[in-house]
């Protein structure tokens, strides 16, 4: 079931728009065929997750789904059950994602159906050595493993001709998955999904800052203008849809060796910053190129979050524990998803950074600034027998969420953003320790007005680049104490009660 997980949400939004491609006809007297269509828009779904403190994995199977339009007319079927689709909710942590793009009749759509099967959840224990992921056993709340359910699409979704239209889908696992007087997770799932239509702001329909694949193609010119060329990508592990993401002048390229969309070679996954135009453009404003892969040369990106590491007398690391949370391309065969896995360091390891718009205090991974908790994309060569180990040529830090408590204050500019804040996170690898998070003027303040509006409760998400800080914090920003986690934050949510 695992190797299903990648590829539905891409499927679902395709689906969806292409059972909306319909036209309009009319037979007129004495025999003629007088034939209207209207002209398409285009749909971009959006996928994104309140998140839940050590849930690891969150896969459903959905076995039919059909949308309903605002005037009661006849439901369209978009899954059916002779074509079920598995999906893993759990992979989306208050960043946002592109699910599918594609053209659509012009229509207004107000609920979407679906019949959810076949809950599996997957936690971390934190009480073994090193901590592991550990399955639950799950149903839904009507105490059975299928249950079928209608979303209301609010306000309801109004696709125009000619038009670029987005729809935000979010599945709140905050909520839906139930815990105990303790905190732990008991197996129940209430699903609470939400549809809402993106809200245009300019020329953007929308930002999806976790947007991955695999390059397909490469085009180094440009019919328009506005851009300089593009590229293709395969999302979702190589199994979704093919996407077309338009380069321009500000497009940032990192990479081992990639500078720009003339050395981006075909096979390479990446991880691209975009945002959506109203014209439908998929534009990149920072693409992560990693490395070249490969299914028949057994070249995989493992992608995950470190569970453990281990380190030498000076502090370097030489090998750590990885939950895995994909591979691109499956390699599951040999080293199973939602597993751990043993990563060994060499002195020949490359560490990337990347993100540079992320880290405007330009921190750098290293064997040093490896830790526990972070997210990474390893590269490399994966060995033999039941329990393989990977030694890694390189490792790509990636970004995540960080969940927990505001504890103190450390510093706000005039503009309640830039400064810094110390928080609890809830995630059981942080040990309980406070984290410091670092905020800039294009940092994201959502349900709390800023810096010095920040309470203990209600909970907060924080996201961005996770750093395991060295040396201490100087005078000229907010200050730590090294060891520690460092998040420079992208954006900083609080969550609803």
């Amino acid at each position: 079931m695992r190797k299903g997980t990648r590829g539905f949400l891409p499927a679902l939004a395709v689906g969806l728009a292409t059972v909306l491609m319909v036209g309009c006809g009319t037979t007129g007297g004495g025999g003629s065929l007088t034939t209207t269509a209207a002209q398409p828009g285009t749909l971009v779904t959006f996928g994104t997750d309140a998140p839940i403190c050590d849930v690891a994995s969150f896969v459903v199977t959905i076995t039919s789904a059909s949308l309903v339009p605002s005037s009661g007319g006849t439901p369209v079927t978009v899954i059916s059950g002779t074509a079920p689709a598995i999906v893993d909710f759990g992979r989306l942590t208050d960043f946002t994602t592109i699910l599918g793009t594609a053209s659509v009749a012009a229509g207004t759509y107000s609920q979407l159906t679906m019949t959810l099967t076949n809950p599996q959840l997957t936690v971390l224990n934190t009480s073994t050595a090193p901590p592991s992921p550990q399955a639950v056993t799950a149903q839904f709340a009507n105490n059975s493993t299928t249950e079928t359910l209608t979303v209301n699409v609010s306000p309801a979704l109004t696709i125009a001709s000619n038009l670029t239209s987005g729809v935000t889908m979010d599945f709140n696992l905050r909520k839906s998955v139930q815990v105990n007087g303790t905190g732990q997770v008991t197996g129940t799932v209430d699903p609470q999904l939400t549809m809402t239509p993106a809200t245009v702001s300019g020329t953007m329909v929308g930002e999806a800052d976790t947007l991955s694949g695999v390059v397909q193609s490469v085009t180094t010119t440009s019919t328009n203008s506005a851009f300089t060329g593009s590229f293709t990508i395969q999302v979702h592990g190589g199994v979704g849809q093919v996407m077309t993401v338009q380069v321009d002048g500000s497009t940032d390229f990192e990479g081992d060796g990639v500078t720009g969309l003339s050395t981006l070679a075909t096979g390479t996954f990446v991880e691209v910053d975009s945002i959506v135009d109203t014209s439908g453009n998929i534009v990149a404003q920072e693409v992560d190129a990693e490395e070249q892969v490969s299914a028949a040369t057994q070249r995989s990106a493992f992608l995950g979050q470190i569970l453990s590491v281990t380190r030498d007398g000076s502090g370097n690391a030489t090998a750590l524990d990885l939950f895995v949370e994909d591979e691109i391309p499956d390699l599951s065969g040999e080293a199973p998803t939602h597993s751990a896995l043993t990563i060994s360091l060499q002195s020949t390891t490359k560490y990337l950074t990347n993100w540079r718009r992320w880290n405007p205090k330009v921190f750098t991974l290293t064997p040093q600034t490896i830790g526990v908790a972070q997210k990474i994309a390893v590269h490399g060569v994966l060995g033999s027998g039941t329990s393989p180990t990977l030694t890694a040529r390189e490792v790509f830090l990636r970004p995540r969420n960080v969940m927990g408590n505001f504890t103190s204050l450390l510093t706000a500019g005039s503009d309640n953003k830039t400064g810094g804040f110390t928080i609890v996170p809830c995630g059981a690898l942080f040990g309980g320790k406070p984290i410091t998070v670092l905020t800039f003027a294009n940092s994201n303040f959502r349900g709390v007005s800023g810096l010095t509006a920040l309470t203990p409760a209600p909970t907060l998400n924080t996201f961005g680049v996770l750093f395991y800080e060295q040396s201490n914090g100087t005078s000229s920003q907010p200050t730590w104490t090294a060891p520690t986690w460092v998040m420079q934050a992208k954006g900083v949510h609080q969550l609803p009660n």
